[in-house]
């Protein structure tokens, strides 16, 4: 299957509308009368009820919570052969807007103000989380970094992502509220289990292709403390099946170490939004009563920072 969507990642960071809109972005500043003062429609500048300049706020799986993205693959240094043949961001049919926005999103955060910009932004949204990476990743310790100031900036607000950039995430410190979650897969599990053991902290989270050997997912259970949030594959070409006689089956192949599993709730049980679940980002730091106990039967304390 053609990769369509990475090549023409980069042609659209290579494009003047991105480098146009990274600008316009940069200079209105969280300014969103300046921003409708510009020649680009409201969905692609980034105003109105969906959208804060660079965040776009919620989507189908997420709910009500704004996000910043970039384009898939060029910007994963961790990725995978998995990640080639199943990146939903890679082969979801989405509006051109939103890809243009993740190429001028990519050009923003090379910027030495993009810390001091994107603050602007939140500053006018209410929410009080924000998810980093729908499409994308961690791409160099230098963007790493400036997501973890502008967290450590803003301490009332969580921001959290899952990642497959675990050399990054090894260097550098990060803040409690930058809530940063292992990406594991079939090619990375192994590594993905070294670098829980060497941090202790955080979710693992796993993609289910249905069919699929569950000899990873049994190694980083025994091996880890961890928690493992599986997600199912759910791109276009990937093998279909009944997502809760999935979860039954997986449940009974895995035994007891099941007990040590969360399944997506969207995905499998048709459940509650990713901001109205909270299982990525809650945390006792933030919350008295954290909902796992209650809803999961897992205490999330042990596996979150």
């Amino acid at each position: 299957m053609r990769l369509w969507r990475v090549e023409e990642a980069q042609r659209l960071v290579e494009s003047e509308l991105a480098a146009d809109l990274a600008e316009v972005w940069a200079r209105c500043r969280g300014d969103f009368h300046c921003l409708e003062k510009t020649p680009y429609d409201s969905a692609l500048v980034g105003v109105g009820r969906w959208w804060a300049g660079p965040f776009t706020i919620g989507n189908r799986k997420l709910g009500e919570m704004p996000f910043f993205s970039l384009p898939p693959v060029t910007t994963c240094p961790g990725h995978t052969p998995f990640c080639l043949r199943w990146c939903y961001a890679i082969y979801e049919v989405a509006n051109w807007r939103a890809h243009v926005r993740e190429a001028a999103s990519y050009l923003l955060s090379q910027r030495d103000d993009f810390v001091d910009v994107v603050l602007s932004y939140l500053a006018k949204i209410p929410h009080p989380v924000v998810r980093l990476h729908v499409s994308g990743d961690f791409y160099s310790r230098a963007y790493l970094e400036k997501w973890a100031e502008a967290a450590g900036r803003r301490p009332d607000k969580i921001f959290y992502t899952y990642t497959k950039s675990l050399d990054l995430i090894r260097r550098v410190e990060t803040p409690e509220n930058l809530v940063i979650h292992i990406s594991a897969d079939p090619y990375n599990y192994v590594k993905a289990v070294e670098t829980w053991r060497e941090l202790g902290r955080g979710l693992i989270t796993y993609v289910y292709t249905p069919g699929e050997d569950v000899g990873p997912i049994r190694y980083i259970l025994e091996n880890t403390g961890a928690v493992l949030l599986l997600f199912l594959n759910h791109v276009q070409h990937a093998p279909r099946d009944d997502p809760r006689k999935i979860r039954t089956q997986l449940r009974a192949t895995l035994g007891p170490q099941a007990r040590r599993v969360v399944f997506d709730p969207e995905e499998f049980s048709s459940g509650p939004q990713c901001v109205q679940c909270g299982v990525c980002w809650r945390t006792a730091k933030y919350f008295k009563d954290p909902p796992y106990r209650k809803t999961w039967g897992i205490d999330m304390r042990r596996s979150t920072s």
